[in-house]
């Protein structure tokens, strides 16, 4: 047999299987995999989540740092008050002893 021959019984027509269609069409429903579990809506559902998730943490933490600011700008502001009482009080004293 020549290598044409050979070619022409290895690519001749051949009808398929009465039962082709069906065994093609039940193994694609066996192998669908379902919306929900399907990578990329996976990855949509964990990009949604964290797109909800950060902006609320970073204000969060903005709040946080604006009121740790605020407390030190208070306990600085209280030790001024503070510095400040006493040396009136120191002054007063100073002028009460030299009353007669």
């Amino acid at each position: 047999m020549s290598m044409e021959d050979q070619l022409r019984s290895a690519l001749r027509r051949e009808s398929a299987p009465p039962d082709f269609a069906a065994s093609v069409l039940a193994a694609a429903r066996r192998t669908a995999i379902p919306f929900w579990r399907r990578p990329v809506t996976l990855a949509l559902a964990a990009g949604l989540t964290l797109a909800a998730l950060i902006p609320p943490a970073i204000s969060e933490r903005r709040r946080r740092e604006r009121a740790a600011e605020a407390e030190a700008q208070l306990l600085t502001a209280l030790t001024i008050a503070e510095t400040q009482l006493e040396r009136v009080s120191a002054t007063i004293q100073r002028n009460t002893r030299r009353i007669p």
